[in-house]
């Protein structure tokens, strides 16, 4: 129901405390179960029946879905809504004026038959959209919330929470997809030879490590993002100077690139000293790891510089793609 009934004070309050806690939501929670507890958590303050929460590129004026989450919606409902996306009206009316919220009546005969029928499959009555428009990746991030026929009406205090609320829910999502990577990053054996970044099931990347970006540019100097200049199978990718490998994560996708174009120049025995060193390790560890007296590392780190035209260690990780610090 709505909360006509609130002071501006307590509204504020009420909106403050739940945007504190998305934020908690976006530190704790593993990225394919935030936005479940996130629209669990918005219902207590702006109600609905259900929902849907997705990202989208426009395509010849048409939604393209990039990824979507369904909160208490059968799978079925995204097909469908597929095919009447041609007579929603909703689409043009919120791409009208991006970032403001409307409101639709779907049993409403002027909202047109698709609308109507898709009301009535899925027990909508109205709905409540707004999307926002990532200025990096240019797809839009839209937010729909659903209520039954008979429940109270959206009002334009609700267009002015959700139009609000959106701001935080982006940043929430982008936070939590940083979370992820660091905490990818901790649980790797060898990470500062890694570079981590996010993309959804297209392609596109959300969320990338300066690093990460940096070995595309080598392999593609002309690349300009955000989509990922070659197609990811679940194997990853090789190419001349890198190797990706993928990993599925709900609807996103974990890719984690190392620098190869260096590697073939060295023995197995100085490739395993060199990316000690790319670790940061000291002469003593890398000895001690790998079963080596120190003066036996000594000779493979010489080997090393001399096949890689390099005059220290910090070279060596920039070269395997280990950034300082």
């Amino acid at each position: 129901m709505n909360h006509p009934e609130r002071a501006p004070a307590s509204l504020l309050q009420a909106f403050s405390e739940l945007t504190l806690e998305l934020q908690q939501l976006a530190q704790n929670r593993d990225i394919e179960n935030l936005h479940q507890h996130a629209l669990a958590r918005i219902s207590r303050l702006l109600p609905f029946d259900s929902a849907w929460w997705g990202r989208a590129a426009l395509v010849d004026g048409l939604p393209d879905e990039h990824s979507c989450y369904l909160y208490r919606l059968p799978p079925s409902y995204l097909p469908d809504w597929q095919s009447i996306r041609h007579i929603d009206v909703t689409v043009s009316r919120v791409h009208e004026v991006p970032g403001r919220a409307v409101i639709v009546d779907m049993a409403d005969p002027d909202n047109g038959p698709g609308l109507n029928w898709l009301g009535r499959q899925y027990n909508i009555g109205e709905l409540l959209c707004v999307v926002h428009i990532d200025p990096h990746t240019h797809l839009n991030n839209h937010l729909a919330l659903y209520r039954a026929p008979g429940a109270p009406r959206f009002n334009q205090g609700d267009c002015h929470l959700l139009i609000n609320l959106m701001l935080h829910l982006v940043a929430a999502v982008s936070a939590n997809q940083i979370r992820t990577l660091v905490a990818m990053r901790e649980k790797l054996t060898g990470p500062r030879n890694l570079a981590l970044a996010v993309c959804d099931q297209r392609g596109v990347l959300q969320c990338a490590e300066r690093g990460f970006v940096d070995l595309l540019l080598h392999e593609w100097p002309q690349w300009s993002g955000p989509q990922l200049p070659m197609a990811l199978d679940p194997g990853g990718f090789e190419g001349k100077s890198l190797q990706v490998e993928s990993s599925a994560v709900g609807d996103l996708c974990l890719l984690a690139a190392r620098s190869r174009n260096l590697l073939p120049r060295l023995s197995p025995r100085e490739n395993a000293v060199a990316q000690c060193f790319g670790e940061g390790k000291t002469y003593k560890e890398v000895a001690r790891d790998l079963g080596m007296s120190p003066n036996t590392v000594r000779h493979h780190i010489r080997a090393i510089y001399s096949k890689l035209g390099v005059k220290d260690k910090a070279r060596i990780a920039q070269l395997l793609h280990a950034p300082p610090g």
